[in-house]
């Protein structure tokens, strides 16, 4: 049975005590905007919990599987008791369910949507594809495929996106760094950026960004990931010493070139993707 059809099929609705229910360790949901729990305690407290909780049986209590938000609200409103749908899942059946409803949400974090699409691919048995997710959440390939690359950040990078120190637009232009310039990359999202804290700098459009890693990364023979001594990148010009045996027409080559052919051929993206 597929998750759907394991949801279509559980029928069977309660309003249970609240504290037989237990949150789902698998949720990919970590993080709970405090002003807006804050806003559903006080609409469940004038109106109640008008859409139930989707659980399973497990282990004397009731799991979550989609719901921890309300759930937590109604906590904070001072309920006893919650209404709820009963279904039988299984652990796979249940992770799935809750994936794909968090993608789902219209205030999903775009590192979160990319942690649910990894972990949709990730599934064993279930054949996910990309396309096969797009058809399945409504979204573009090419969407998804753009979240899926937030994943290349480093954790320090990760962290700044996370916390909401840079948009999604910095975010993938240093996703797709190496991991050692992404920290530089990171430190020129800010005005001031040698200050001491952040209350201190100021987010700079992310065309700047993109102007300065074009200059500082892709236009820098110094910091290429590859052998500047390899002559199949382009073989019309040669290989690329640090030294001054170049020919003029040689380095006019290769300086001509370097956006277009060397640093093309190992991104096989653009900027503008």
């Amino acid at each position: 049975m597929s998750a759907t059809e394991a949801v279509k099929s559980s029928k069977e609705y309660l309003s249970i005590p609240i504290v037989e229910l237990i949150e789902s360790s698998t949720n990919p949901r970590k993080v709970f905007d405090e002003e807006r729990l804050e806003e559903l305690a006080g609409s469940i407290r004038s109106k109640g919990v008008l859409s139930p909780l989707l659980v399973r049986r497990i282990n004397g209590h009731f799991e979550i599987v989609t719901g921890a938000r309300r759930y937590r609200a109604a906590q904070r409103a001072g309920l006893d008791e919650i209404p709820v749908r009963i279904g039988a899942f299984t652990d796979e059946e249940a992770l799935e369910i809750q994936i794909i409803e968090n993608i789902q949400r219209a205030d999903v974090h775009p590192f979160e949507e990319a942690q649910g699409f990894r972990a949709l691919l990730d599934r064993e048995g279930a054949d996910y594809s990309i396309e096969k997710i797009a058809a399945k959440t409504g979204k573009a390939a090419s969407f998804i495929a753009k979240r899926l690359k937030l994943l290349d950040l480093t954790q320090p990078a990760a962290d700044a996106f996370t916390a909401g120190h840079i948009g999604v637009e910095h975010a993938l232009l240093i996703a797709k760094l190496a991991p050692e310039m992404q920290e530089k990359a990171l430190a020129h999202c800010f005005d001031g950026y040698f200050a001491a804290n952040d209350s201190e700098r100021s987010l700079v459009p992310a065309s700047r960004l993109q102007a300065w890693i074009e200059q500082n990364v892709y236009l820098s023979l110094k910091s290429v990931p590859f052998s500047k001594e390899d002559e199949t990148l382009l073989p019309e010009a040669g290989s690329a010493p640090d030294s001054t045996r170049y020919s003029s027409r040689r380095s006019r080559t290769i300086h001509a070139l370097t956006p277009r052919v060397l640093i093309g051929n190992w991104t096989r993206t653009s900027f503008n993707e």
